[in-house]
């Protein structure tokens, strides 16, 4: 794990001072670290999945509007995936599904927005579904969080 310091404040104390002051004049600074260093993670971004998708469920489909993508072969200490979307309305949203061969596909994540974050989930057969609040197509963009 990654520590971060959070950062040191400098608070320039002049109470009771009138006028310039002049960097020859002795001047009390008082420091304090903000935030607890060990809480903070460092948190790196690796693009590992894109798909284009349509505004609608593709022809012949109840909710696939993309084609397959893949998440698998994470970077290590991957804890959650972040999706983002590019191309499309403020406000776009949609599932993601997996697509089970000769089964019912499940809804994997209901209701991701661009900057949405998720749980950590494999397999090299997921799609988007059911997109709305936009009128064209769209990219998502996948990212793991380590």
């Amino acid at each position: 794990m990654k520590k971060v310091v959070v950062g040191t404040v400098a608070i320039l104390s002049l109470a009771g001072v009138s006028g310039p002051v002049s960097a020859a004049e002795a001047t009390a600074i008082e420091t304090r670290t903000v935030g607890a260093a060990s809480s903070i993670q460092a948190q790196s971004e690796t693009e590992i999945a894109a798909v284009t998708s349509l505004p609608t469920p593709q022809e012949g489909q109840k909710n696939r509007s993309s084609g397959n993508f893949s998440v698998e072969n994470l970077p290590a200490g991957t804890y959650a995936l972040k999706f983002v979307v590019e191309g499309a309305n403020p406000g776009t949203h949609f599932n993601v599904m997996k697509d089970v061969s000769g089964g019912i596909d499940p809804t994997i994540w209901s209701n991701v927005y661009s900057g949405n974050t998720t749980g950590v989930q494999t397999d090299r057969s997921f799609y988007i579904a059911n997109p709305s609040g936009t009128d064209s197509n769209f990219i998502v963009k996948v990212y793991a969080l380590h």
